[in-house]
């Protein structure tokens, strides 16, 4: 009977597609029948593809852990893997990996393997006390674990803690990997880039990267770049309080400095035309946008928080400040727009930093995990046939 693996999260094309596709690679390449189950977030009318899956199971999954819908998508993940006897189960995304395993609880006793990689958990030192409900459910399910895989120190720290005396093995890696081609292959020239969005070539251009909302602090980017006369701001991505930001840089007489260039497929290659990149998140699992950054060869303006300090270091490969400090980020691009010298120091020591997030280091810590997993099963499957004694034959 043909090997078969689950990756379930909560959407596929922003997580999935965006993270997951060279480990499902990984599991054909070994022989498995790949699934994926996760709600559809494909543009309407749009055919979900999904490389290396051979099928797609369509599932919504509720951010919010109070959406009563989430009961509707347990039973029916639930029956999934009732009926289709995974040999591994791989969950991401935490409404989404708290179904997952509560769904199969009675199929692990049967044998399946069930890992969860917390892309950063939704509780955290300074966390509001809301948080504490996303603790208690993550302690609660690691009875039903047998591998967290963690991203960054205190993450690793925590989950140690709440697994201590479960049978629940814990991991740290160096996040799920980052692809640099596009960063290093640009396709077009800095000029050229520049020149789509009217920014002059002598311009000292500072870059963001990241969904427009709250906790990523896009408002302390535009007012720290407003301060700073003749310094612009590229701004990539989408999101909720987009109308708000774009109301902010007007507001501070800088909309023809402060550019919105949407969701951009060509992000990583648009970092090749910045002078430094700024990320002044409020938290952070680890912050995959700064590490391609780096590995730009971007010096780094960023935030203290728990992602930025597993690869960010004062005055080696940036300038850290809380991340309500506005002063301090507007003094940080002050003194970036003005010392080429420093900017080129943090960069080149930032592309160095950069290098073990790359993929296929990233790819290689996961194979020995889940090959750890594959070789436990598979002693277990041999110890429990036993061998039919001689005379029983005869």
């Amino acid at each position: 009977m043909a090997k078969k693996v689950l990756f379930v999260a909560s959407v596929a094309k922003k997580h999935i597609l965006q993270f997951h596709i060279p480990y499902l690679k990984w599991f054909k390449e070994q022989g498995y029948t790949v699934h994926v189950c996760a709600g559809n977030d494909f543009e309407k009318g749009d055919k979900v593809h999904i490389p290396y899956c051979d099928k797609y199971h369509q599932i919504p999954f509720y951010r919010s852990p109070f959406a009563t819908k989430n009961f509707t998508s347990y039973k029916e993940l639930k029956k999934l893997v009732k009926e289709d006897k995974y040999d591994i189960i791989h969950c991401h995304t935490p409404v989404a990996a708290a179904i997952a395993r509560m769904s199969l609880r009675k199929e692990r006793k049967k044998g399946t393997v069930m890992l969860y990689t917390a892309h950063g958990f939704h509780f955290y030192k300074g966390a509001p006390k809301t948080s504490k409900l996303y603790y208690l459910v993550e302690k609660m399910m690691v009875k039903y674990t047998d591998g967290l895989i963690t991203i960054n120190e205190e993450d690793f720290i925590a989950a140690e803690k709440f697994s201590r005396k479960k049978k629940c093995k814990v991991y740290k890696i160096h996040g799920i990997g980052a692809d640099f081609s596009k960063v290093r292959n640009a396709k077009r020239t800095r000029e050229e880039m520049r020149k789509e969005f009217g920014i002059p070539d002598d311009a000292f251009l500072v870059m963001s990267n990241s969904e427009i909302n709250e906790n990523k602090n896009i408002t302390t980017s535009i007012r720290a770049v407003a301060a700073n006369e003749g310094v612009y701001l590229l701004v990539c991505g989408s999101g909720k309080m987009l109308d708000e930001c774009k109301a902010l840089a007007k507001e501070l007489s800088a909309e023809d400095r402060i550019i919105f260039a949407g969701y951009r497929f060509d992000a990583k290659e648009l970092l090749n035309c910045a002078d430094t990149f700024i990320f002044p998140s409020h938290r952070e699992g680890l912050g995959l946008a700064a590490i391609e950054a780096m590995a730009a060869g971007l010096p780094l303006i960023v935030s203290d928080n728990r992602g930025t300090r597993e690869y960010a270091v004062q005055g080696e490969n940036a300038l850290i400040c809380k991340a309500d400090d506005l002063k301090g980020f507007t003094d940080a691009v002050a003194l970036l727009s003005k010392d080429k010298e420093m900017c080129e120091k943090l960069g080149e020591n930032g592309r160095k930093t950069a290098e073990k997030y790359e993929l296929s280091n990233a790819v290689a810590e996961m194979e020995e995990i889940y090959n750890e997993f594959i070789e436990e099963k598979t002693t277990e499957t041999e110890i429990s046939i036993e061998p039919v004694p001689a005379e029983a034959v005869n």
